[in-house]
């Protein structure tokens, strides 16, 4: 589905945000549900971490 046209957070509302989609290899007993693939968060546009990224897909 389409999402927003522009996002919004009602507690920060001058922050943009992105969606973290889950996935990450980060994974441990205290924090792994966090990581699983149908986890979603949020962060700030130009902020990162060394833990999410991206998969490729190739099809046939």
């Amino acid at each position: 589905p389409q999402g927003p046209d522009s996002p919004f957070d009602p507690a920060e509302p001058n922050e943009k945000k992105r969606v973290h989609r889950g996935g990450s290899f980060l994974c441990n007993e205290q924090y792994c549900s966090r990581y699983i693939v149908g986890t979603r968060g949020k962060g700030e546009v130009n902020t990162g971490t060394n833990h999410l990224g991206f998969r490729c897909v190739k099809s046939p």
